[in-house]
């Protein structure tokens, strides 16, 4: 939600995430601001912040986070999802911007981190991770929500 236009300028001091969480909690919702802290990419990348969230997340944070590293402009396998984020992430990549750039050791931390989260969510669910797929019906309501 905070890289909406609507919302970005109330909330420009804080990260993303923390920043859709606080917009949620402004209009009445605090609760769900646990389950958007935790999803972007970027928080794999802090070992202790991880570790911490990840102990005591609820199973609907975990789905939100999981969710967000399977879903780019389609649902993508993690693999697919990766090759995305080690483009844009690389140092080779992004030599100019100290800022955002991962060394391969991040990469490679990150990418354990997700394997992590995704091994807990499908065993919450109850599937494996080649089974996560959208439903059938999901492409009529996504199109009806669209207006269409």
């Amino acid at each position: 939600m905070d890289k909406l236009p609507l919302v970005r300028p109330s909330v420009t001091e804080l990260a993303h995430a923390e920043g859709s969480a606080e917009w949620l909690a402004r209009r009445g919702y605090p609760e769900l601001g646990e389950a958007i802290v935790g999803h972007p990419v970027t928080r794999l990348a802090d070992g202790s912040w991880f570790d911490r969230w990840f102990a005591g997340a609820s199973p609907e944070a975990l789905v939100v986070a999981y969710a967000d590293k399977r879903a780019g402009q389609k649902l993508e396998s993690m693999a697919e999802r990766f090759a995305s984020w080690e483009r844009r992430y690389a140092p080779e990549e992004r030599p100019q911007r100290a800022r955002g750039v991962w060394s391969p050791e991040t990469l490679a931390a990150v990418r354990r981190r997700a394997e992590v989260l995704e091994a807990r969510v499908c065993a919450l669910a109850g599937v494996a991770p080649s089974d996560v797929r959208r439903l059938a019906w999901t492409g009529r309501a996504l199109q009806l929500a669209r207006g269409g």
